[in-house]
């Protein structure tokens, strides 16, 4: 149950150039990799021995950098404060190539850090450092006009929202009724707490621990899943809704079979070395294809296969054209 060589290759050629907006809480990922030799004599923690460190986009800016890796014209709206780490991620953006001209300077908060300590590939500990919460109205009114300008000629709009500010009551009734008039789709990566922002969505890309919180159902078996997912997806209004269920795979409800029945795909995944920001890849990925007018079965299995590539990588990352077309030959090698 996946695309083929030929039809991956197709959907990818359509993808390139295609503008998509990207809307959500903008992040820095420090990752610091060491090695562990000893125990510290002032406490029972390792010592680790940084050895190299890395710095990437992260958040809903992970999720533009693999739009772009996947040559997508991506467009982020956001918030940044003027500090060393917001600095960082627009040189980030910068090197990139990705359009950054709709980020809101926000001097009230400070750009959100997430600092995770590896040593010998294993994730440690992660250090944050945010201040979550709501905006000021000069920032909202920032983001609703970066919107505004950013939504002409776009061919999707993602909202990636891990409920730290950006994404309220305010900018979301902005999404709604521009992307209605407009005739944009958008596709949500939600957080349960914002549930009653999300009415009217194209679709959603829930976890299952996400999709469970969302409707109040279980979301163990298949058939939970198919349970909980028709009725997340009548709730709040919704054309569709891509549930990621982790080494099973994802659970897709497409409009052609109005939501009565979840079509099943299994994992792509052979090797897992770290899941951080696999859902910034699916959600980037399937949105792209939708943009390029692709199927949605189509588009979700091409989003498969993409996830299946990072979370084989270590720490947030991304999965171009030619990596995703070299899994598919392999796999046909075999």
């Amino acid at each position: 149950m996946r695309l083929d060589r030929t039809q991956a290759e197709a959907l990818l050629s359509r993808i390139q150039g295609l503008k998509v907006v990207v809307l959500g809480d903008l992040m820095l990922d420090e990752y610091l990799f060491g090695e562990v030799n000893r125990i510290s004599p002032e406490a029972p923690v390792p010592i680790v021995r940084v050895i190299r460190e890395r710095s990437v986009l992260g958040g809903a800016a992970n999720v533009a950098a693999n739009l772009k890796a996947i040559g997508a014209d991506p467009v982020v709206i956001g918030t940044l404060q003027n500090d060393v780490a917001g600095e960082r991620l627009l040189h980030l953006f910068a090197g990139l190539g990705v359009h950054s001209g709709g980020i809101v300077l926000d001097s009230k908060r400070p750009t959100i850090i997430k600092t995770r300590v590896i040593g010998q590939q294993q994730q440690m500990l992660r250090i944050d450092r945010e201040e979550p919460g709501d905006l000021h109205e000069e920032a909202v009114e920032g983001l609703r006009a970066s919107l505004a300008k950013a939504l002409e000629g776009a061919h999707a709009l993602i909202v990636s929202d891990y409920a730290k500010g950006v994404v309220g009551p305010s900018v979301m009734e902005t999404v709604r009724d521009l992307c209605l008039v407009q005739g944009i789709p958008w596709i949500v990566d939600p957080k349960p707490s914002h549930r009653e922002l999300y009415h009217g969505a194209t679709l959603m890309t829930p976890n299952t621990k996400e999709l469970s919180e969302l409707s109040g159902q279980p979301s163990k078996t298949d058939a939970d899943v198919a349970r909980a997912g028709r009725q997340l997806a009548g709730d709040l209004g919704l054309a569709g809704l891509l549930v990621t269920r982790s080494e099973k795979g994802m659970a897709l409800f497409a409009p052609d079979a109005v939501h009565k029945e979840p079509w099943f795909i299994p994992t792509e995944a052979r090797e897992v070395f770290d899941v951080s920001g696999a859902g910034d890849t699916v959600i980037a990925v399937f949105s792209a294809a939708v943009a390029a007018e692709g199927d949605w079965k189509d588009a979700a299995m091409l989003a498969n296969a993409a996830a299946g590539i990072v979370v084989a990588k270590v720490g947030t990352a991304t999965a171009t054209p030619s990596e995703i077309l070299a899994n598919y030959q392999a796999q046909e090698a075999l």
